[in-house]
C-alpha cells in the first residue's frame, strides 16, 4: 500500500507521538509498504523532501497556527496527492486532522493523548465540536480503553479500534547496566526509576510522597525527566529526608534512555491519566518489573502480580508498599521483570503493531472502493 503518515511531530523532534510515528513507519516499510511522511519544516532546514529509515518525509512549508495551518495544509494536501497518490492517509493529532477533509482518500486517525480527555470534560459542546472534526474520518485508532470510549463519548459514529503503542525489543532490551557508578548506587542499591515528565497529570508529587516512606529501605530513586512540578517534588523529596537518595537527571535523550534503564531495577508509572505508556513499554522490554497505577492502558500494560504491581492513582501509601515489595525480594524482582520482557516482545512489538494497523486501512481502502 502507499501510507501518508500526517504528524506535526516528527523526528528529529522527541516526544511520544514522534517516536510513534517514526516506528510504525519503519514496521511498515519493513512489511513492505511505500510509506510516505508529511510533517512541519525543520529550523534551517531548506531541502522539504528527505529519506528517512525508508519514509519518503515531505515537510510542508507552512505554520502550525491555527486557523493558518489547517487550511494551508489542506491546500498543500490537494497538491501533493494529485502527485503522489495514496491509498490512505493516517493522521497523528488533532491539529492536522482539519487539513484532511474532503481529499477523497480514506483517513485513519489515531487519538494519541491524554489532552483529549481534558477536552471531552469541557461538557457537550465541546463534544460537538470533536465530533465535527472527526465526522470526515474513517476510522479512529486509540492506544487506551480510556480513549475508545472517550471517542465514542463525542458522538463520533465511525468505527473505533484498540491499538496499542509499541515498543523496539532490539533497541530496548536487558543488558549490561553504565550508569549505576555515576549515581552512587552501591551493589547493595536498589534503582527505583521514574522516567516521566514532571508535570501533575503523571502522579509526579504522589510519587515523591511515597519515596519519603522508603527511608529504611537501600534504594537510589533516579528522577529522569523535567516539568512544571520539580519545584514541588524536590520540596516534598527534600522535607521527607530523602534528597541524599535521589538524583534528578532533568531532561534525557531518547537516545540516552535504553542505557538509564538497563541502569534500573524498578520503573513506576504513577499517573492519574495515560494511554499506552511509551516509558512503560521501554522499561517492559529493558526487563523491569513495573508499578502503576490503575488508569487508562496502564493495566493493559502490567499482568498484576505477573509482570508487575498494580495500585490506585493518588495514593502514595499503595505506591511505596508495591516498591517495598518489589524492593525486599530480588527474586520477586527478577521473576516480574523477565515476563516483563516477554510480554513486551509478544503483544507490543512493532511489527506485531504494524500488521494490526494495516488490517485498518485494508478495511477502510476496500470499504472506499466498494463505495
Amino acid at each position: 500500500m502507499r501510507i501518508g503518515l500526517i504528524s506535526v511531530d516528527f523526528h528529529p523532534n522527541v516526544g511520544g507521538v514522534a517516536a510513534h510515528v517514526v516506528e510504525l513507519g519503519k514496521a511498515l516499510v519493513k512489511l513492505g509498504h511505500e510509506v510516505h511522511v508529511v510533517t512541519l519544516p525543520i529550523a534551517d532546514e531548506r531541502s522539504r523532501e528527505s529519506e528517512f529509515h525508508g519514509m519518503q518525509v515531505h515537510r510542508t512549508p507552512f505554520p502550525k497556527q491555527k486557523p493558518v495551518y489547517s487550511w494551508l495544509t489542506n491546500w498543500w494536501l490537494r497538491q501533493f496527492l494529485q502527485l503522489e497518490p495514496m491509498d490512505v492517509l493516517h493522521v497523528h493529532g488533532l491539529r492536522p486532522v482539519e487539513a484532511t477533509r474532503g481529499l477523497n482518500v480514506p483517513v485513519v486517525f489515531t487519538n494519541h493523548t491524554s489532552g483529549f480527555l481534558k477536552r471531552i470534560q469541557r461538557g457537550p459542546g465541546e463534544h460537538r465540536r470533536l465530533a465535527d472534526r472527526l465526522k470526515h474520518v474513517a476510522h479512529v485508532l486509540a492506544p487506551s480503553d480510556e480513549l475508545v470510549e472517550a471517542t465514542k463519548t463525542v458522538g463520533y459514529s465511525g468505527p473505533v479500534t484498540f491499538i496499542s503503542n509499541g515498543v523496539d525489543t532490539t533497541r530496548f532490551k536487558p543488558g549490561v547496566p553504565s550508569h549505576r557508578e555515576s549515581w552512587q548506587a552501591t551493589d547493595d542499591d536498589v534503582v527505583v526509576l521514574l522516567a516521566r515528565r514532571l508535570v501533575e497529570k503523571n502522579g509526579v508529587t504522589v510519587f515523591a510522597e511515597a519515596v519519603t516512606q522508603l527511608k529504611d529501605l537501600p534504594v537510589r530513586v533516579i528522577f529522569a525527566g523535567d516539568g512544571d512540578d520539580r519545584g514541588k517534588v524536590e520540596s516534598i523529596i527534600s522535607t521527607g529526608g530523602m534528597q541524599d537518595a535521589c538524583r534528578f537527571l532533568g531532561n534525557v535523550m531518547n537516545t540516552d534512555m535504553p542505557d538509564i534503564y538497563r541502569s534500573a531495577d524498578i520503573s513506576v508509572l504513577p499517573s492519574f491519566m495515560e494511554a499506552t505508556s511509551i516509558t512503560g513499554l521501554e522499561s517492559m522490554a529493558t526487563g523491569l518489573p513495573l508499578v502503576g497505577t490503575r488508569v487508562g492502558g496502564i493495566p493493559a500494560l502490567i499482568d498484576d502480580e505477573v509482570s508487575g504491581l498494580l495500585v490506585d492513582p493518588g495514593q502514595p501509601t499503595q505506591i511505596a508498599a508495591a516498591i517495598r515489595r518489589l524492593v525486599e525480594s530480588s527474586e520477586s524482582r527478577q521473576r516480574m521483570g523477565k515476563r516483563a520482557r516477554q510480554r513486551a516482545s509478544e503483544l507490543f512489538s512493532w511489527d506485531r503493531i504494524a500488521r494490526e494497523t494495516v488490517a485498518v486501512y485494508q478495511q477502510c481502502s476496500s470499504q472506499r472502493a466498494a463505495a
